[in-house]
């Protein structure tokens, strides 16, 4: 397997998974900003991270893997030649890169915490993530889960190829309409309380979290910040000028949500808590 060029991307030896997942980050910046390595290698190292790849995996994981790599081959084939005038400030490449990584960091702390690694359900992980923005267009929903249910239009042929059916395509799209940030509120009230479990709500509030843990960075949130407002500006949508500033950025962060074991060793929550108390 080639091995990605970008230094410090998702390094094992690290021992601060909090630290791993920012210089994730910032590898992956210096790349986007540089010479793009591509979704379709990112994954890949995704993929190896886990340790995936040296496992004899079920035939539904190995599935979904492959569907998962269908749908960052159709990502990166629709906007490498016109990075700039088509795709989206913020649902973007990039965005689709953090979300897989975190996912990613996400997972392997799960695991190390459970003392359990299942393979199906991190590859569903993973095709859940890649695939839960598919064809964003830089709009936003008139109606519930309403560019979810897009995504998940656009991703039925590729479950059908890769013969991704049953329960795992159940949840797949289930997870993928359950992303609507309206609904991420519910998503975490329903795990409240709850022992972790390899199950479909637990499956929802890593996608959740992974969605937004870029943007919750005191690293890289304002940026994006400034990614999304100018996203809202095209479609002249009036948050666009507050989310970029300080009481904009405050106010997403009191209400974005980690209520999973892995965001909780992360640590994410207190450095979110330590940024609130630095904005004016």
């Amino acid at each position: 397997m080639q091995t990605t060029p970008l230094c410090g991307y998702l390094d094992r030896e690290e021992k601060s998974c909090l630290q791993t997942l920012e210089n994730a980050y910032a590898a992956l910046r210096t790349s986007w900003h540089g010479e793009w390595v591509g979704l379709p290698l990112l994954l890949q190292e995704c993929i190896r991270y886990l340790g995936i790849e040296n496992k004899e995996v079920s035939l539904p994981a190995a599935q979904m893997l492959k569907a998962a790599e269908r749908v960052a081959q159709e990502i990166e084939a629709s906007f490498a030649n016109d990075m700039f005038l088509i795709e989206p400030p913020y649902h973007n490449r990039l965005h689709f890169a953090d979300a897989i990584t975190t996912v990613s960091v996400q997972i392997a702390i799960q695991s190390h915490l459970k003392q359990d690694f299942n393979a199906e359900w991190s590859a569903c992980a993973l095709l859940s993530c890649i695939a839960h923005d598919f064809g964003h267009n830089g709009r936003i929903n008139q109606f519930e889960s309403e560019l979810e249910k897009y995504a998940v239009k656009l991703l039925q042929p590729i479950l059908d190829e890769c013969g991704v059916v049953g329960l795992w395509r159940d949840w797949t799209e289930k997870c993928i309409l359950q992303s609507d940030f309206a609904l991420v509120q519910k998503n975490h009230e329903a795990v409240k309380d709850t022992i972790f479990e390899w199950d479909l709500k637990w499956l929802v509030v890593f996608l959740n979290e992974s969605d937004v843990m870029a943007s919750a960075s005191t690293n890289f949130g304002l940026a994006m910040g400034e990614a999304l407002a100018s996203e809202w500006e095209k479609i002249d949508d009036v948050a666009h000028k507050m989310i970029a500033t300080p009481e904009g950025r405050k106010g997403f962060l009191k209400m974005i949500e980690f209520s999973s074991p892995a965001s909780k060793e992360l640590g994410i929550q207190a450095a979110i808590d330590k940024e609130m108390l630095a904005i004016p």
